[in-house]
């Protein structure tokens, strides 16, 4: 493996925190991050599972997706 792939590496942190942001750059919630949260903050709370996770980022971007009545955009 290249050197520059190894985990732990500074190049692959980098690159994950690039992929991050663009991630939350366009809506996309980081689950991972969510759970290290709530096991720091929060370890008394069941956290959400990552359909409930994805389903709750959802609603709080576009409210009422979930309802067919409603649209998105």
């Amino acid at each position: 493996m290249l050197k520059f792939l190894k985990p732990g590496s500074a190049f692959r942190s980098n690159a994950y925190k690039v992929v991050q942001t663009c991630r939350l750059m366009v809506g996309v919630h980081d689950y991972e991050n969510y759970l290290a949260h709530m096991q720091a903050h929060h370890p008394e709370l069941p956290a959400k599972t990552r359909k409930e996770f994805y389903q709750y980022c959802l609603e709080a971007r576009f409210p009422g997706a979930g309802k067919i009545s409603k649209c998105p955009c």
